[in-house]
């Protein structure tokens, strides 16, 4: 029985588009391993998605809004906690964009939103399927792809933990049946070879033989030890030394250490999983405070004073001063762990008022350094695994924090300890600090100030290339007015330290953003990872307690404000109020008096920049739609060039011949050099199933090479020409 080329080559195409979705994977597997990507799943069903509406060539006007659909049902369930096929969030994903693409414009990469990758993310693997379906089915040629494949996962395997042993042998195997199956695909549509069911078997067997017998010996065989230097060692050590050499630190890791006395150099990120929690709502949660700024880093004084409460006790029966806060709101969280420490995650600004834990522990709170610990009465330190937290949520009322303007009497202790500064703390620090709040006259005001001026466009957020200080030289006075660019280390000591040469009373705090959504034993969480460590400023105001402040760029702090004198809802911490934005804009007036009179014309600096902006997305705008034009210009020519030439009459057939072999080539169908159009035209017959070209071949050559008149032959070969022109496009 022999198979005819049209049902041999969509079997092969259903083989080879398995084997590049195979291929594709493997390029997924490093990137679950290497980051905190999480619902890999989702991915992998989109790229079996998107190669099925190839396959099955679906029009791609239809393709696009069934890939939309998957991506934007995609994102609603990775990133939003409205219901599923709710439109409510779309507008807030919308606005979200829109805020994307000017972090993008502005090359500020490190505020680009989750939601937002996870876009990029799919789009790019859009594209990929894309080039598996152009490769396959246009080209027939998946060599480049599959070294491409060999390249990446190579790299990886050298400079990264990713192993990637399995993952070569999985590759080799897959790559090489892809590039037999497609020489045999190749060689039935050159030669229009009919091959017997029988004969593709032994072809496939044979294959499939030869593939595993070379995997095999390449195990077994005996090995040659590495002939070339592992690289990693030197440049890692080469690194070292030019880091030394320059003053500047090695990388660390992104984490929870007690240790910060020496801030400062990169870190490298970690997705390890810290604990999950499913609190009501997303919020930080804290480790401890530091109140002892050295000039390099923080140290907290050794605390000897506790408060010792059993597992279930409530913390309120204690004799810890809490503020009476106008606004509370009860939650109850669940914390599980899955790194082995034993202190006590607790909301950052909460008011904690009981922990039960499994395993009936007890518990010490050092309120020096708002931490708590799993601790015996012999000092002996506990692992805990998984607790329960009850806890009050306050929310802070913007007019009682404005009436604070002096310390009171009962604050001496509480002041020498919170406006403690170094020794030599470099003069530039204090006139800063002075400069920032004296249009200000109270506490909060002040402390937004400081807080806003980090929003400049002069600082920037990132976590690469951060040097240590010099050894005479101050931490914060390096990042606020030599480097300016860091995380939340810097930006949180920076202000601290501003607001203790204010004489303000404010203490550094390290622990954890709210993470992200996950799932995790069937139930809807907040996955923390390392990557999630942070640090931030608190502020005390008599009669209130500490207020969390949060000056690092791109983060929002998560804590709720009112002001009641507006009668106003709640208000997120970085959304400033009227009151507050009219007196950030009276700043900024004052601060540059002479903004208005640089301008020139009507048209001033900043209407000018707005307009440059403005004529830069056009003109990407129109780069991108010529750029999409012109790679899709195999899909849309035929058809410009059918209607140019539908009501044509007279002699035309030559040129819209040539016309054809140029758009077959656009199609993949390239000639080979020497090859004769009779041969040619054969092979395009046998790849669309038609005897079209021939006929249209055969009417050329009599007109190119005998010579004859072509006045009435256009009329007779356009149907034909124009069938050719259609397919090429699909």
């Amino acid at each position: 029985m022999n198979v005819t080329t049209e049902k041999l080559e969509r079997f092969m195409h259903v083989l080879l588009y398995i084997f590049g979705l195979l291929l594709i994977t493997e390029w997924l597997r490093p990137v679950d391993k290497l980051t905190d990507t999480g619902n890999i799943i989702i991915f992998v069903l989109f790229l079996i998605y998107s190669l099925l509406l190839h396959y099955f060539r679906i029009h791609w006007s239809i393709r696009i809004i069934l890939i939309i659909a998957y991506i934007m049902i995609s994102l609603q369930f990775l990133h939003s906690k409205s219901a599923l096929f709710q439109l409510s969030w779309l507008k807030g994903f919308l606005v979200d964009f829109t805020g994307n693409l000017g972090y993008m414009y502005d090359g500020n990469w490190e505020s680009i939103t989750n939601p937002f990758r996870t876009f990029l993310f799919f789009v790019l693997l859009w594209l990929v399927t894309y080039l598996i379906h152009y490769w396959v089915m246009v080209r027939q040629s998946i060599f480049f792809f599959f070294m491409l494949t060999v390249i990446f996962i190579s790299v990886l395997d050298t400079f990264t933990p990713y192993v990637g042993d399995k993952a070569m042998v999985r590759i080799i195997i897959i790559g090489f049946l892809m590039l037999g199956l497609l020489s045999l695909l190749r060689l039935t549509i050159q030669e229009r070879i009919r091959f017997p069911m029988t004969a593709i078997n032994k072809w496939i067997l044979m294959l499939t033989g030869m593939i595993l017998v070379s995997v095999l010996v390449g195990f077994g065989a005996p090995k040659l030890s590495p002939q070339w230097a592992d690289p990693v060692p030197y440049i890692t050590s080469y690194s070292d030394k030019a880091v030394k050499e320059d003053g500047g630190s090695k990388g660390k890791s992104v984490g929870y250490d007690e240790d910060d006395s020496d801030l400062g150099g990169s870190i490298e990120p970690d997705s390890s999983i810290v604990f999950y929690n499913n609190a009501p709502a997303g919020h930080y949660w804290k480790v401890e405070n530091k109140d002892i700024y050295t000039g390099k880093g923080w140290v907290s004084i050794p605390e000897t004073d506790f408060h010792s409460f059993s597992n279930g006790q409530d913390m309120t029966s204690l004799d810890i001063k809490v503020p009476e806060v106008e606004k509370t709101e009860e939650m109850t969280a669940k914390v599980t762990m899955t790194e082995t420490y034993s202190h006590i995650l607790h909301p950052q600004s909460g008011y904690l008022k009981k922990i039960e834990a499994k395993n009936g522990m007890d518990f010490k709170y050092y309120q020096g350094i708002d931490k708590i610990i799993s601790e015996r009465e012999n000092g002996e330190r506990l692992v805990m695994e998984e607790y329960e937290l009850v806890y009050d949520m306050p929310s802070f009322d913007i007019a009682e924090l404005r009436k604070i303007t002096e310390p009171d009497e009962t604050m001496d202790l509480l002041m020498e300890k919170n406006t403690q500064l170094p020794e030599g703390l470099p003069n530039r620090i204090y006139e800063l600090g002075s400069q920032l709040t004296r249009n200000e006259t109270n506490w909060y005001d002040k402390a937004k100030a400081i807080e806003d001026y980090f929003d400049g466009p002069e600082f920037i957020y990132s976590k690469d290339d951060i040097p240590y200080p010099g050894t005479n030289q101050d931490y914060v006075d390096q990042f606020l007015f030599e480097t300016q660019i860091g995380y939340c280390d810097n930006f949180s000591s920076a202000m601290v330290v501003l607001l203790r040469a204010a004489n303000i009373p404010a203490r550094w705090v390290k622990g954890y953003t709210e993470g992200e959504k996950s799932i995790h034993d069937g139930e809807s969480v907040y996955k923390v990872t390392n990557n999630n460590a942070h640090s931030w400023a608190e502020v005390y105001f008599s009669g209130i307690g500490w207020v969390p402040f949060e000056p690092t760029k791109g983060f929002n702090g998560e804590v709720e404000f009112y002001d009641s004198e507006l009668k106003q809802e709640k208000i997120k911490s970085p959304g400033p109020t009227n009151e507050e934005q009219t007196k950030k804009e009276t700043r900024e007036r004052q601060d540059t008096p002479d903004r208005e009179t640089q301008s020139s014309g009507e048209t001033g600096i900043g209407g000018s920049e707005v307009l440059f902006k403005w004529t830069a997305i056009t003109l990407l705008g129109v780069m991108i739609l010529a750029s999409i034009g012109y790679f899709s210009r195999r899909k849309w020519i035929p058809h410009l060039q059918i209607l140019r030439y539908k009501n044509k009459t007279g002699a035309h057939f030559t040129k819209a011949y040539l016309i054809l072999l140029k758009q077959l080539k656009r199609a993949g169908l390239v000639r080979p050099e020497g090859q004769t159009l009779r041969e040619y035209a054969a092979y395009v017959d046998a790849v669309y199933d038609t005897d079209e070209m021939s006929e249209l071949t055969a009417g050329y050559e009599l007109m190119i090479y005998r010579g004859d008149v072509e006045d009435s032959e256009w009329e007779h070969f356009q149907n034909g020409w124009e069938s050719l022109m259609k397919k090429t496009s699909s």
